[in-house]
């Protein structure tokens, strides 16, 4: 009887292959991945769940232009919207196609021109376009960077559809241009 003398390494390749054959691994297991729940502790941007994205005033070239309103949900802070002729009306409006519990926002400011920037809104949200609720108001807010992120937070306990940032004044006034670099919304964890 011969005896043949293995590495180490290739002795644990062989010992591993027979163990392979004498457990039977060319069986096929089922394997079940089970999908959790969304925690709800955790916190969720839902700015990509939005079906739809609406302005009341576009970009001259088009909501896919360079500086179109697409812009403003790109998760993109180096891009921007730009609309040149504002006006204290001006909105912007995210829709869904289940209503959703919104409570946080963020804004960043865009490249240039601080006097573009939103100094004045609202946060409006409904579920029928008709009636509107007011979840937030900013006044008097002012950006001192740019491509600078706020975050604004509110308590919200109700689901809507529709979400509105009506924006009625400029750092610069009431009229002129308007740019924004980004829009996020936010769900928080309930309290």
């Amino acid at each position: 009887m011969k005896i043949y003398k293995l590495t180490n390494i290739k002795a644990l390749v062989f010992l591993a292959l027979i163990m392979a054959v004498l457990t039977g691994c060319d069986k096929k297991k089922e394997r079940v991945y089970e999908l959790l729940p969304p925690d709800p502790e955790t916190e969720k941007d839902l700015t990509e769940l939005a079906i739809n994205m609406t302005v009341s005033i576009e970009n001259s070239g088009g909501a896919n232009a360079g500086e179109g309103s697409r812009k403003l949900i790109d998760n993109d802070l180096d891009s921007k919207f730009l609309i040149f002729s504002f006006d204290p009306t001006f909105y912007i409006q995210l829709e869904y196609d289940i209503a959703e519990r919104l409570d946080a926002y963020t804004l960043t400011s865009a490249n240039d021109a601080d006097g573009r920037d939103p100094k004045n809104w609202k946060i409006l949200a409904s579920n029928d376009k008709a009636t509107w609720t007011e979840l937030d108001n900013q006044t008097n807010q002012a950006f001192d960077a740019r491509r600078k992120t706020v975050r604004y937070e509110f308590t919200n306990s109700e689901k809507f559809k529709y979400y509105r940032f009506a924006i009625s004044e400029l750092k610069g006034g009431t009229s002129g241009l308007f740019q924004l670099a980004e829009w996020r919304v936010i769900r928080r964890p309930q309290q």
